[in-house]
């Protein structure tokens, strides 16, 4: 026959095995969204020009999308369709690009590491890009670096983990209006930001001659 005390700590002991159930099963797990089975193989082409408006105006369209690491594949419904991944996995597969993604699409950038010349990406098309936020920071072929005092719209800041594109400069100093793929919990969007005044960030300027440059008459 049981005693009081075994009998006491026999029903703490099933207690804690119910309880420690029932956080198991409440704990969240990383799903799989697999938002990518939603996206396709859109016809991309070459382009033989892609100004900074054109750009600008792609890159609205993903304002309010989702933010997905190392994603390359959006609509243009205005929400996160695949909210709450877990930071820097890109296999659960969300919806959305990452800062570099964003960037690399949005300037019509070629898929081939260095090349220049313009390209034309569908938001449905599962693209991401050779680049990172710190390639564009350190500049290549693809892209330059520039003054910070004499990048415009649509040239870009670039950190050593993430690269926003000016949407508008502002006559406040050191700040300008930022469109960028944040981070999963802020999504895609538009951003007053001080990028123009951080040691942290450089300059950076796409290339492609006069429509990129300020030289087309």
């Amino acid at each position: 026959m049981k005693t009081v005390s075994s009998l006491s700590r026999s029903l703490v002991g099933l207690f804690l095995g119910f309880a420690a159930t029932v956080a198991i099963l409440a704990t969240p797990a990383a799903t799989a969204h697999n938002f990518y089975d939603t996206c396709n193989t859109n016809t991309d082409s070459s382009l033989s020009v892609w100004t900074r408006s054109q750009a600008r105006s792609y890159a609205l369209v993903g304002r309010y999308e989702g933010y997905h690491w190392g994603g390359g594949c959006w609509n243009s419904n205005d929400v996160d369709d695949q909210p709450g991944d877990p930071q820097q996995t890109e296999g659960t597969h969300g919806e959305g690009g990452d800062c570099s993604g964003f960037t690399f699409k949005s300037w019509g950038l070629k898929v081939t590491y260095g090349q220049t010349g313009f390209h034309s990406w569908p938001r449905m098309h599962r693209v991401h890009g050779p680049y990172t936020a710190a390639d564009y920071k350190a500049g290549g072929v693809a892209f330059s670096n520039v003054s910070k005092s004499s990048a415009i719209y649509m040239d870009a800041f670039a950190s050593s983990d993430h690269v926003g594109m000016i949407y508008t400069t502002t006559s406040t100093a050191n700040t300008d209006n930022i469109i960028e793929a944040k981070s999963e919990a802020s999504g895609t969007g538009l951003w007053s930001r001080t990028y123009r005044g951080s040691s942290s960030y450089n300059g950076v300027r796409r290339s492609g001659g006069c429509a990129w440059d300020g030289t087309c008459s």
